[in-house]
């Protein structure tokens, strides 16, 4: 497994001694990349398998010594099989099994897989493994059921609700890549607006709606460029606290940036 960006770090401008001391840990322990053959109406999985920056994480998936049922450790399912396999994937409902997403083998000879608990979920994951090219269910969930779309038994792992209102994950860009989804929380019943580059810094053009009681909520599309913004609450301009991308602007105050692809 290597290092990636993990999705709740900002990680912007340069690598930490977290990092290297994360990296450091991977290269001892040893995963073996295992590539899972494709099923019918599965795509490849990625050739190196999923990247992972948590040393915790991988300390919890190299330290196991026996297939378990699954679990939730840092916001991923962790998924385990043992077995003189050569190579181990699993596929997902939500993704219309569709994506094979292998696993790894560890020192102790376990496949072990860390899958991201998709955020606002309310529903429990269902899921079957590819193990050498046979499609089957999980040996080590005894939670399963018949898909209702397919008829076909699936293995089902409970999941945590995970909110995207954290700084690194809230999405700001809706789906069509330029409307701002901007959110603030702040004291009921208040005046708060956006202002940035794209309305002169006008603190009373962009006023917010308060959604839900504290909540305050404005999309906004905007043009494509690299834009400066920041929040007017109670007379003062605050950046975004769910963005992590931050710039001084011409006053030496710090602001949110956004960035709209052409």
């Amino acid at each position: 497994m290597r290092l990636r960006r993990g999705r709740d770090r900002a990680d912007i401008l340069a690598v930490t001694p977290a990092k290297c001391l994360a990296f450091g840990a991977v290269m001892a322990l040893g995963f073996s990349s295992m590539h899972a053959q494709a099923g019918a109406g599965a795509s490849q999985p990625e050739p190196a398998g999923r990247v992972i920056e948590s040393l915790t994480l991988h300390l919890e998936l190299a330290g196991l010594k026996a297939a378990k049922a699954p679990e939730v450790f840092e916001g991923e399912l962790v998924l385990s099989v043992s077995g003189p396999y050569r190579s181990v994937a699993a596929a997902f409902a939500h993704e219309g099994f569709a994506t094979l997403h292998a696993y790894e083998r560890n020192r102790q000879g376990i496949f072990v897989l860390a899958y991201p608990v998709p955020l606002k979920r309310t529903e429990p994951l269902e899921y079957r493994i590819v193990a050498d090219g046979v499609w089957t269910l999980d040996p080590s969930n005894p939670e399963r059921r018949s898909d209702a779309a397919t008829g076909v038994d699936v293995s089902v792992a409970q999941v945590p609700y995970l909110s995207d209102l954290h700084l690194g994950v809230y999405r700001l860009l809706d789906e069509d890549g330029r409307t701002a989804r901007f959110l603030f929380r702040g004291a009921s019943g208040e005046a708060v607006t956006v202002c940035g580059d794209f309305d002169n810094w006008d603190p009373f053009i962009h006023e917010m709606s308060e959604t839900s009681p504290g909540l305050y909520r404005l999309d906004l599309p905007l043009p494509p460029g690299r834009h400066y913004y920041a929040f007017v609450y109670r007379g003062e301009e605050l950046p975004d606290p769910l963005n992590p991308v931050k710039a001084a602007n011409g006053d030496g105050k710090v602001v949110s940036v956004l960035v709209v692809a052409n």
